[in-house]
């Protein structure tokens, strides 16, 4: 009697242990995105070997062409629809995000856009990051030259000067 409840455990707990392995696999399936490059993504839409449905991070740079804003009424109140195109190495993606732009956004900087590829050179974005290389270099030279200026006046003030 006792070699079947020791059975039992032993298949119970093997049971449960693979319902969590395959429940955690799954949700970091489901959770994680695939960085592509937007000239990777679009050569592929030419293969035949498309993106399309499929959650993605899509790497570039903001396009010299303006931002579209387009106010639209919900439920929930006004809502401003920004489209922009963002580029990398001669190739475009048009992108569609409905929230606020990250205040470093501009063209030609860097941008990283993450969301559902939704057709051919188009994808409707949950998150838009991006960051000006130019405002960290001038925060740095900043306080190195505000360094220089500190050691100064320490060296004057222990010379008397």
């Amino acid at each position: 009697m006792k070699k079947n409840a020791n059975r039992r455990f032993a298949i119970g707990t093997l049971v449960i242990v693979v319902a969590l392995s395959c429940l955690v696999l799954s949700s970091m399936r489901a959770n994680t995105f695939r960085s592509v490059p937007v000239s990777e993504l679009r050569s592929a839409d030419k293969t035949g070997r498309s993106f399309v449905g499929q959650r993605l991070r899509v790497v570039g740079f903001v396009s010299q062409q303006p931002v579209q804003k387009t106010p639209v009424q919900t439920p929930a109140g006004l809502e401003t629809i920004n489209r922009f195109v963002v580029e990398e190495k001669g190739a475009t993606l048009e992108v569609e995000y409905r929230d606020a732009l990250p205040d470093v956004f501009r063209a030609g900087g860097p941008v990283q856009v993450d969301g559902v590829y939704k057709e051919p050179g188009f994808i409707q974005a949950d998150h838009v990051l991006s960051k000006c290389p130019s405002k960290y270099d001038s925060e740095s030279k900043y306080k190195a030259t505000d360094a220089k200026k500190n050691d100064g006046m320490a060296k004057a003030s222990m010379s008397g000067g």
